[in-house]
């Protein structure tokens, strides 16, 4: 019984990677990057360890992504996930999503959420739920928040609570 019990498990387990590999998969692809070069300048980077390329539907499902935007004075702001999706629009990315325990590291400011979204064509950051921005001085937490990259400008629109702390 225990023999017979086993067997089925692995029956299940061998279908379920047949699935896998289903011709809707068009290509997968290891160590993946992207990247947009504007006048020889990096505006913008996506990585991921792993992605499954959907040709028909032309999105990009991605694992362990990081979504990184450069700004023209040389500093960067990444935004890392468990998995996503980069959304194409023809050879261009239209929009990056990514969801899972996101972390931000931007200057002394910490960023928390579970998931965001990059729009290239609008050069902005959306977090369409709850997020916490931390920093030795100041803890806020609010609902729908929208970082414009280009005017490096925050804004949260619903729910914002805010402490403050003196300096040490």
């Amino acid at each position: 019984m225990l023999a017979r019990n086993f067997w089925e498990q692995r029956k299940v387990e061998l279908a379920l990677e047949a699935i896998e590999l289903l011709p809707d998969v068009a290509q997968r692809i290891q160590d993946f990057h992207r990247v947009k070069v504007d006048d020889g300048r990096k505006v913008w980077e996506v990585a991921a360890k792993e992605a499954r390329y959907f040709e028909d539907d032309g999105v990009v499902a991605v694992e362990d992504p990081v979504v990184s935007v450069f700004f023209e004075e040389g500093r960067s702001v990444s935004l890392q996930g468990r998995s996503g999706k980069v959304i194409l629009d023809g050879a261009d990315v239209d929009r990056v999503e990514i969801e899972g325990e996101i972390d931000v590291k931007l200057n002394e400011y910490a960023l928390s959420t579970e998931s965001a979204y990059y729009e290239a064509n609008t050069d902005r950051i959306i977090v369409p739920g709850a997020v916490r921005v931390e920093s030795k001085q100041l803890q806020i937490d609010g609902n729908e928040m929208e970082i414009e990259v280009g005017a490096q400008r925050l804004r949260v629109n619903d729910g914002v609570h805010m402490t403050l702390w003196p300096k040490s």
